[in-house]
């Protein structure tokens, strides 16, 4: 059970690391076309970032859900 935890925070802390990257990452590419005007970047990109963090979340619970079965065998 403490390993299930360990693994989970470390999962969490990648997954996290995983959304900032990428919602630096493209809203800077985005700004850098739109002009620095950083209102208009962040419109744009919304999605991206939108469906990085629900991607994000699924997979922690995904990945919670594959712990928890696997210590129960």
């Amino acid at each position: 059970m403490e390993e299930n935890k360990k693994l989970l925070n470390l999962m969490r802390f990648w997954l996290f690391s995983t959304f900032v990257i990428v919602f630096v990452a493209v809203n800077i590419y985005a700004g850098i076309f739109a002009n620095h005007d950083w209102l208009l970047a962040l419109s744009k990109t919304f999605p991206i970032w939108g469906i990085t963090a629900v991607l994000c979340v699924a997979w922690y619970f995904v990945y919670s859900a594959i712990l928890k079965r696997r210590s129960e065998k």
